[in-house]
């Protein structure tokens, strides 16, 4: 059983950003949601994780998994370094932390930059190390907000490459609004419109 949306409505000054929207996510794949920007997919993914909390409406089947989110801000605690960020969300020793926080930096192309502080490092470079952290902390369902949009080509490919392996036979619901990350990653894509926000089409991508 996935998690299912049910007549879900959330209000911000007043605007309606979703107006009774109801939606069935599957157990396992990338699902996405692509849409303009303003168009309330943000909104929708942090109702689906608890961060946000619905005015109207119901969403079950998150209660009880590991949830692991990656925010379009880098959300880096800036008086640690990069290891120290990564080793933060880990539950292990404090020297296994350090070295399994290294081996995910490596993995994002950060291995010469683990003493490396936020303010130190480049948006795209904070933006792998949060995506580093978010890869190490794992979980059953990933929220993934944007992640690639700081990324050159290179740096994107490769973690796109990254997400898919480790997510595999896990549920990723991913925010773009690049068709091309879309079509990479998902196995279904809803284009949306709004605000509020409604399912304009649905794409099955066969992954």
């Amino acid at each position: 059983m996935g998690i299912s949306i049910n007549n879900a409505s959330k209000k911000f000054g007043g605007k309606p950003v979703l107006d009774g929207l109801s939606l069935e996510l599957p157990q396992n794949g990338t699902v996405c949601f692509f849409g303009p920007s303003g168009c309330g997919k943000t909104t929708l993914l942090k109702c689906i994780a608890g961060l946000e909390k619905l005015d109207a409406g119901t969403v079950s089947g998150v209660k009880g998994q590991k949830l692991s989110f990656l925010f379009q801000e880098d959300r880096l605690l800036p008086w640690c370094t990069a290891q120290e960020n990564v080793a933060a969300v880990l539950a292990c020793g404090k020297k296994e932390r350090c070295a399994k926080a290294g081996q995910w930096l490596g993995a994002v192309g950060l291995a010469d930059s683990l003493a490396l502080y936020p303010r130190q490092m480049s948006g795209g470079m904070r933006q792998r190390a949060a995506a580093a952290r978010a890869l190490a902390y794992g979980g059953d369902v990933f929220f993934l907000d944007e992640p690639f949009q700081k990324l050159d080509g290179e740096n994107k490919r490769k973690l796109m490459e990254l997400f898919r392996r480790r997510t595999e036979g896990k549920l990723t619901l991913l925010v773009t609004h690049d068709m091309d990350e879309a079509l990479r990653l998902a196995g279904t894509v809803y284009v949306l419109s709004g605000p509020p926000l409604r399912i304009a089409g649905v794409k099955k991508c066969g992954i």
